[in-house]
């Protein structure tokens, strides 16, 4: 059962940078920012919590636009219908460019394209059915804009979250979906990195293990994922065991590494 049918018809509009602050605690040269965007006033911009969209930037300087996708981590907003959040990690050379083509925009007050909604799993399931919402590194981004709009429609609904990370500092969300679980009885997050840690006290592993711990039975769970390919189909195909069916899962990975057979992790 579907809540909603189809996407928005894809639009650009010329956006200007309002954001750019450093979410993580890592260095500048690894860490994750925050960025923000604006339409033009009057504007409202239409999207499904879980989509993307591109933006056409001089990354190198040359006059040359290349576009670039990002998932958009921020809900649709009645009360700012006009804004865009995104998080971009500095983990390499390219990254670095983006992020101070992005700050120039910023400093300079000028506008970029920006191209919406693109994706097909978006949030879109019924939701009286129990959501899994798994997450690798970066792919946060998708379940954070998927959460709030669960949290905006049906806050009662049953709701499990987890994300994995390779490091301690990449939990850049930690507090605000330890919040969303303390404040909602019926939503529980759970943080995993993947290797033990002295200065970790959380759980440990594959995704799939801590959630085979945690869940006996997900025949009739809605799933959202979002991460690697690799981490996407190994995790589907290891919860099949507990009733989990890939006709029941959401990914853009579905879309952009289709795959023939299956993966393993």
């Amino acid at each position: 059962m579907s809540n909603v049918s189809a996407s928005y018809p894809i639009v650009s509009y010329p956006c200007q940078v309002v954001k750019l602050a450093p979410l993580s605690t890592g260095s500048i040269d690894t860490g994750t920012f925050d960025i923000e965007l604006q339409s033009p006033a009057g504007t409202k911009l239409n999207y499904h919590a879980g989509q993307y969209l591109q933006l056409d930037l001089d990354v190198n300087g040359d006059g040359q636009l290349q576009t670039l996708s990002y998932t958009i981590a921020s809900s649709p907003d009645s009360e700012n219908p006009r804004r865009l959040q995104l998080f971009i990690q500095n983990g390499s050379e390219f990254a670095d460019k983006v992020l101070n083509c992005l700050s120039q925009h910023l400093e300079n007050q000028t506008s970029l394209n920006v191209t919406l909604a693109m994706g097909k799993a978006f949030l879109q399931t019924d939701l009286t059915q129990p959501h899994l919402l798994i997450a690798a590194s970066s792919g946060i981004s998708k379940i954070k804009s998927i959460t709030e709009e669960i949290l905006r429609r049906k806050p009662d609904a049953e709701v499990n979250i987890y994300w994995s990370n390779k490091r301690i500092e990449e939990f850049y969300l930690l507090e605000q979906f330890q919040a969303w679980a303390d404040q909602n009885a019926n939503l529980s997050f759970t943080p995993i990195l993947e290797s033990p840690n002295a200065n970790w006290n959380g759980r440990t592993g594959f995704i799939y293990e801590v959630v085979s711990k945690d869940d006996e039975a997900l025949e009739s769970t809605q799933t959202y994922l979002c991460g690697s390919p690799n981490m996407v189909y190994g995790t589907i195909d290891q919860l099949e065991s507990k009733g989990l069916k890939e006709e029941n899962c959401y990914s853009d990975v579905f879309e952009f590494a289709p795959r023939g057979q299956k993966a393993a992790i």
